[in-house]
């Protein structure tokens, strides 16, 4: 069997109390040599970690003895709180590129005098017994909002469903009556391009009819309503020419009957008899009188509408 390039050589026991501990490290000139930062440091034989040592030493730092060996040494009362006599701790060599070399064999550390890392021990362990109570209790109130979470959403997503149902309805419902438009638009233009009336009623019941009309019908229509309205535009004209000889045969008659009255009392007085205009009559009325007869008025002008004179506008 090969043997190993370094060996570390120590006691299977170490009082915590001693003031140094000594460690013997052999090398086998033949296959290796220390370096600079060559170190041994102590960890717990389950869990080593080469960054996180209870305590180390460089190598070269110590004597050399015998040409092969260094004695490392190690003060105990620097890593005394983090080591409890039930542990199982060794020694590691490791190099300047972190590889380890050599390991030693398991070691414990003892108390001279009474022990308390038991009470230490089983303090830290209550500790971590409450510690993972309080662990417990945090994730289950965790665990309980999480489902109150849980259930808002199933809710939440609950009438999200049934929105999305509502909506999928009158989308449905949206899409019916855009078919049964499209179905009574195509009928329509079918009735009226046949030419035959159609009757629609709406939602208040009322009803009409409608027809297409072809463009001579169109025209007719067009024709037919400027002559309607020509015949409107002179009745109105007669009309007013009517009520104007009413209101002149009106004032004629006053006018005949005060000259009446007073022929008269002048044939009766033996006066000779002299129309004068009193404050009774209209001084307005008799100069129109004076200037105007029945014959002299002239005849109304009526002016035609031509065709070509109506707008659209008199179109219905």
């Amino acid at each position: 069997m090969e043997s190993p390039a370094v060996i570390l050589e120590t006691n299977k026991r170490y009082f915590i109390e001693d003031k140094f501990l000594i460690v013997n490290c052999f090398y086998d000139q033949k296959k290796i040599s220390p370096w600079l930062k060559d170190w041994i440091g102590l960890y717990p034989c389950d869990n080593v970690k080469l960054y996180e040592p209870l305590i180390f030493e460089y190598v070269m730092d110590h004597p050399r003895i015998d040409g092969s060996c260094y004695k490392i040494k190690f003060v105990p009362q620097l890593f005394a709180k983090s080591i409890h006599c039930s542990g199982k701790y060794q020694f590691v060599y490791v190099d300047s590129y972190f590889k380890v070399i050599a390991t030693s064999d398991p070691i414990q550390f003892v108390h001279k005098n009474d022990c308390n890392c038991n009470s230490s021990l089983s303090q830290s362990n209550c500790m971590v017994h409450i510690k993972i109570g309080q662990d417990i209790n945090s994730v289950v109130q965790r665990l309980k909002c999480l489902e109150a979470r849980l259930l808002e959403f199933e809710k939440g997503k609950q009438e999200a469903m049934e929105l999305n149902e509502q909506l999928v309805q009158k989308l449905k419902a949206c899409e019916m009556l855009r078919s049964r438009g499209e179905q009574f638009i195509d009928g329509l233009y079918k009735a009226l391009d046949q030419g035959k009336p159609v009757k629609l009623t709406n939602s208040k019941g009322h009803t009409r009819w409608i027809k297409r009309m072809r463009t001579t019908e169109i025209r007719n229509h067009v024709i037919s309503t400027k002559i309607v309205r020509n015949e409107v535009y002179l009745t109105a004209i007669i009309n007013t020419q009517e009520q104007e000889i009413q209101r002149l045969r009106a004032i004629n008659n006053e006018l005949s009957n005060t000259n009446t009255i007073y022929l008269k009392h002048f044939k009766q007085s033996g006066h000779i008899y002299t129309p004068q205009i009193t404050e009774t009559i209209d001084a307005e009325d008799v100069q129109q009188l004076k200037s105007l007869s029945i014959e002299s008025i002239p005849s109304a002008v009526v002016k035609f509408i031509d065709d070509s004179e109506l707008s659209d506008d008199y179109c219905e």
